[in-house]
């Protein structure tokens, strides 16, 4: 076993030593690294389900490699796991022996690790203590099992700190088992056909057919909130809406809208900045040759954008009326409760031509 309650308990800190603070204002928010932010309104020591993604030190040797043909299911695409990647998956499996912890899912990726985690009973410590002991825990059997590498000593397997998403509803934990048993596929995907996320394609949604431009497995993201905003909300509903929008941006997610208004452009370069990506539905439709503008086209390319578009019903742009806009708010709305289970590709970039 990696760890004890006991081991835990001893290790909490005493609130009644911590130093006062200055108080702050309400709005205040420590800055921190985007990629370790934990969620300030979520108590960690609670029960829940996290999808948490641990990052390979670049000193460290590759976790695994890829194998497989993404299109093929009698070859289905898969990692092979190196020996420090074994050595992972060996303490990840001994976490089930934990019996605060289950371990829903899990794969080991050549560069980082998706863990769908569950904490079954109040812990005694915040539930990021315990990645760090798993990480140290894997570091140090490694060290111990492979002393003949160079520098292995001041080496860690894992970068600093851990990305988290939460999982706030039994739907979301099934979009992220989903979405951790499909990362080699997807992976392999973008790798052997490049083609596929720089050119339009045209896919289907369950009955839709909609011309994308870009990464359309952000359409699987198992985070995704639509950025909608609307002077019309009641208090109640801008302050869901908000909580939305700001977990999605502290856990890299995505966020979908036509980004018309002012508040939703500030949305889209936030979550931007903050590493995560966006899915723009564009009013007027995505023509042959088309190509989005600026640092968009560059996301695209990074695999953190899409541009979706209703077929053009002509060639001439359309006059952007509010009725489009507000189709537009509710096929953001629709994407963002019904991530696809069915996208299928029905074109390639022969459209083009």
């Amino acid at each position: 076993m990696i760890f004890s309650q006991e081991q835990a308990a001893n290790q909490l800190p005493d609130k009644n030593n911590q130093p006062d603070k200055k108080q702050r204002p309400a709005y205040y928010k420590e800055h921190r690294p985007h990629n370790c932010r934990r969620a300030t309104f979520h108590d960690y020591r609670r029960p829940g389900k996290y999808m948490i993604n641990l990052t390979k030190d670049p000193a460290a040797p590759a976790y695994s490699r890829l194998a497989g043909d993404p299109t093929d299911p009698q070859n289905p695409a898969r990692t092979l796991l190196s020996p420090a990647g074994e050595i992972i998956n060996r303490m990840i499996t001994d976490l089930n022996t934990y019996p605060d912890f289950e371990i829903e899912n899990h794969v080991i990726m050549p560069d980082h690790v998706h863990i769908l985690w569950r904490v079954k009973y109040d812990l005694p410590k915040d539930f990021g203590y315990y990645v760090g002991l798993f990480k140290s825990r894997c570091t140090k059997i490694w060290r111990e099992t492979f002393p003949e590498i160079p520098n292995v000593r001041s080496t860690s397997l894992f970068a600093p700190k851990f990305n988290d998403r939460i999982a706030f509803s039994e739907e979301m934990a099934i979009r992220m088992n989903n979405y951790i048993s499909d990362n080699p596929r997807r992976r392999l995907l973008a790798i052997r056909h490049p083609n596929l996320f720089n050119k339009a394609q045209r896919v289907r949604i369950l009955d839709i057919e909609l011309d994308v431009f870009g990464n359309f497995h952000l359409l699987k993201h198992p985070q995704i909130a639509a950025a909608v905003v609307s002077s019309r909300y009641t208090p109640e509903q801008r302050a869901s809406y908000e909580r939305a929008w700001e977990e999605t941006i502290r856990g890299q997610g995505v966020l979908v809208s036509p980004f018309i208004s002012k508040p939703e452009q500030e949305l889209m370069h936030r979550v931007i900045e903050e590493g995560g990506s966006v899915i723009r539905l564009i009013p007027d439709g995505i023509p042959p040759r088309y190509k989005p503008s600026g640092k968009e086209f560059t996301l695209c390319a990074e695999g953190r954008c899409l541009h979706i578009g209703m077929p053009r019903q002509s060639m001439h742009k359309e006059e952007l009326r509010r009725n489009k806009c507000l189709l537009l708010n509710n096929l953001a709305r629709w994407i963002a409760s019904h991530p696809s289970e069915s996208l299928t590709l029905i074109s390639t970039g022969s459209r083009n031509r």
